[in-house]
């Protein structure tokens, strides 16, 4: 068996029928496990990644509808598909047993190859499609994980407009502009003249790859310092920046002690306007090899390499007309012909009795900047994981596509062939009959929510989040009455004060609405259901919650609550796809808050959850 087969097991009480029914549907990525009682096709169900089962309704000690209640009842083995068998044609009550236990059709003996291979195809094709889907939404939701809960700002500008198109929540955290703000407004609109100019000219570049850092200017107007590194591509910038401001301040006042410590280790020195030194400390000697003496000799040109000489001049000019510099990273050459990297900073010094001249203090960085290549190493990978993100996307996209055309496809034909039997022959079909008929557009109905919930979920990922100031208790009221309104429930609805919260209205709608109305279904079975929602307060944070006195469930399966498919009830008790608390994790993972929830069974549930306060002004 190789890894990647598709496993059917086979059960049947007569191994010719077994081996009749494995020839038939033997093709190259599949693979079969065998069973001649119910009691071994448990343990190899139970043991064994089973994609289908295939499964005799008559056999001696435990028949199949034992044998599927049994696995619908296991979490481990409820979501495996089941193909009931059958040497004759079941009474349509003992049928509608089978697809009550869970059963997706039936195959009648003796079987027809090509209809047989036909549902075993659909339904293996279809359960692969459920486990991608499944694998790939959890891959997103830990990549989604991993962004909005980085230190650094990942996001991506276009090229052509230098407008944000997406940024993480850590842009928020270092600059206290709210995401909604900083979507669609250009990159220049944060940064300094001189930065705004620099980054302007780095957008033009042709470069794939780039590097440096810029201050940036703060909502509450104070100025940060980060460190730029770009990845360009699809003629947009994929961007990783990290917050050095507390670096820079470090430097600075380094620096400063410098300027007035003979003996620092950092290079200060003092040259005029001709560019001849006037002043040189033991840093520098010990940096660049020159002694005082040798360095009184010299101008700055012969420690500056030979391809900055040009730059070194403008900035020298910027600097004689009352500019400074702050923490320019350049390169300098040693006595014994070394590049070094060091941090330069400077200013022109004025006294009356003599003519102007420019100090200077630079340290050596070069073991600093190894120390960056492999922090830049780190930040390529995470932008290849940013671009896998997006290739995943697209994938995502493309089987949304799928869902919605080749899965409604037939089960509209299965919709409209019912009909046509039940208007136009209506003669030939008893009360039972009929009866099916309905059976059959009701689980039309039933897949149709499915595929739609699916789609709903995949789109969610993709919808953007624009916040704004929702009177919480103005909404959930207005959810509670649109539930009234479609559903007939006999649950007593308590609404507590609630907070205001900063969040996207339309997507908020869909929290409450499936929060509020599983808190409705999961307590109907109650004689007097009550259904309470409130809120705590945990620090700053504003915790809100949903309780309800229903059926609950077992906290040791509390981690798969909220993923796509997973439901802790039968489908007989509580109808539902098992798609809805899916969808309201992604909407609070989006807007950077978290969900829980608490619960007994038979006692009732709690579901919590909470979103980061933000002052929209």
């Amino acid at each position: 068996m190789k890894k990647n087969d598709q496993t059917i097991l086979l059960v049947d009480d007569k191994k010719a029928n077994i081996i009749a029914l494995q020839s038939l549907l033997e093709k190259p990525g599949r693979a079969f496990v065998q069973s001649m009682n119910g009691r071994e096709a448990l343990k190899i169900a139970l043991n064994k990644s089973v994609d289908l089962i295939i499964l005799d309704v008559q056999m001696p000690d435990m028949d199949g509808f034992e044998v599927a209640h049994i696995l619908r009842s296991n979490k481990k083995t409820k979501d495996i598909p089941i193909i009931f068998a059958s040497a004759e044609k079941t009474e349509q009550q003992s049928m509608l047993k089978g697809f009550e236990e869970g059963a997706i059709d039936y195959l009648f003996k003796p079987l027809n190859p090509e209809i047989t291979k036909a549902k075993v195809s659909v339904l293996l094709k279809f359960q692969m499609q459920k486990k991608e889907l499944v694998e790939k939404n959890q891959s997103l939701e830990k990549s989604a994980l991993l962004i909005n809960n980085s230190a650094d700002i990942i996001g991506i500008i276009d090229v052509a407009t230098s407008k944000f198109e997406e940024v993480n929540n850590a842009f928020s955290v270092i600059t206290g502009y709210p995401i909604e703000e900083v979507n669609g407004t250009s990159v220049a609109f944060f940064l300094g003249n001189d930065d705004r100019l620099h980054v302007q000219d780095l957008l033009q570049s042709k470069k794939h790859r780039l590097s440096f850092e810029s201050s940036i200017h703060c909502k509450d107007r104070s100025i940060k310092w980060l460190q730029w590194n770009v990845t360009v591509k699809y003629n947009k910038w994929f961007i990783n920046a990290r917050d050095i401001t507390e670096i820079k301040q470090v430097e600075k006042i380094r620096n400063y002690l410098a300027t007035v410590v003979k003996q620092s280790s950092d290079a200060i020195y003092i040259h005029d306007h001709e560019g001849k030194i006037i002043s040189w400390n033991e840093g520098a000697e010990k940096i660049y090899g020159y002694s005082e003496r040798e360095a009184l000799e010299m101008k700055i040109w012969n420690i500056i390499p030979e391809f900055l000489q040009p730059e070194s001049q403008l900035i020298t000019g910027r600097i004689f007309a009352g500019g400074k510099i702050q923490m320019l990273q350049t390169k300098r050459i040693t006595k014994h012909g070394k590049i070094v990297d060091v941090l330069f900073s400077a200013s022109v010094i004025v006294d009356t009795n003599q003519p102007p001249s420019i100090a200077i203090t630079e340290r050596d960085i070069t073991l600093q900047k190894v120390a960056d290549e492999k922090i830049r190493e780190l930040n390529l990978d995470l932008k290849k994981n940013v671009l896998q993100l997006e290739e995943t996307n697209k994938e995502l996209e493309s089987f949304s596509y799928s869902v919605s055309h080749d899965l409604r496809s037939p089960l509209r034909a299965i919709d409209g062939n019912a009909r046509i039997l039940e208007e136009d022959y209506p003669d030939r079909l008893d009360e039972q009959g009929i009866s099916v008929i309905h059976k059959i557009s009701s689980n039309v109905k039933k897949m149709e929510t499915l595929i739609n919930d699916l789609l709903e979920f995949s789109k969610i990922g993709k919808k953007a989040v624009r916040k704004s100031i929702v009177s919480t208790g103005e909404q959930v009221r207005s959810v509670i009455s649109d539930i009234s309104s479609v559903t007939r429930h006999r649950a007593q609805i308590t609404v507590l004060p609630l907070s205001d919260s900063y969040v996207d209205h339309v997507l908020f709608n869909q929290v409450w609405a499936n929060l509020i109305s599983n808190a409705i279904k999961y307590s109907a079975k109650k004689e007097e259901p009550v259904v309470e929602i409130g809120q705590l307060l945990s620090g700053e944070d504003v915790v809100y919650y949903v309780r309800d006195n229903g059926a609950g469930f077992d906290m040791e399966y509390a981690d798969k609550l909220f993923g796509t498919f997973q439901r802790l009830h039968h489908a007989s008790e509580f109808e539902g796809t098992g798609i809805g608390l899916a969808i309201v994790k992604r909407i609070i993972l989006k807007h950077g808050g978290r969900i829980w929830a608490e619960a007994k069974p038979d006692e009732g549930a709690t579901f919590y959850f909470t979103v980061p306060p933000s002052d929209p002004h």
